[in-house]
């Protein structure tokens, strides 16, 4: 009897295998290959493309300056947000209007700047120096509320890099003072 189960089962078995190497295996492979050809053309995109958007990222930076113009905005001043009244004024003037919101930075502080919390923010600024530097901007509109040591500070961070262009609230508008450095 014992026996007579195990050929029932091996036979049984025998035609599961059947259909599997029938039916299944085939299907599995063509799903496989459907499913492999998105996988190859996304690994192509990220290799490839991402160069080739690199490359043509880099030769836009190099011979179109002035193309790429960024915002920074410093707003250092306790209970003064100057946020809103520099978006009125890039909306306002034709140059500013279609900068993208991904180029637009802003440092602003809610408390009284201190001594103590001058390493936390010089840190804060680095890290907005180098998402400007990382989107390709080669013109900076520097608008500033607050004290004169975080100016010394961008100075410093923005010696070798873009052209910055300082403006200047005055008599209810924002005045541009020209380049920070002269480029002869």
């Amino acid at each position: 009897m014992v026996w007579q189960g195990s050929d029932q089962w091996a036979s049984m078995l025998q035609a599961v295998l059947q259909f599997i190497m029938t039916w299944l295996d085939p299907i599995g492979v063509v799903v496989g290959l459907i499913l492999a050809v998105p996988v190859f053309w996304t690994w192509y995109e990220v290799i490839f493309g991402e160069r080739r958007r690199r490359r043509r990222w880099f030769e836009e930076v190099r011979w179109h300056v002035g193309a790429r113009p960024a915002i920074l905005i410093v707003d250092l001043l306790p209970g003064k947000d100057i946020c809103a009244s520099v978006e009125r004024f890039r909306m306002s003037q034709e140059e500013l209007r279609d900068i993208p919101k991904d180029r637009i930075f802003v440092l602003s502080r809610e408390e009284l700047l201190r001594v103590e919390a001058m390493p936390e923010l010089h840190q804060a600024l680095q890290r907005i120096v180098a998402r400007l530097l990382a989107c390709g901007a080669d013109q900076v509109h520097y608008f500033h509320a607050g004290p004169a040591v975080i100016a010394a500070l961008i100075g410093a961070e923005l010696a070798n890099g873009p052209q910055i262009l300082v403006y200047h609230h005055q008599n209810g508008t924002y005045q541009n003072f020209g380049p920070l450095r002269l480029r002869l």
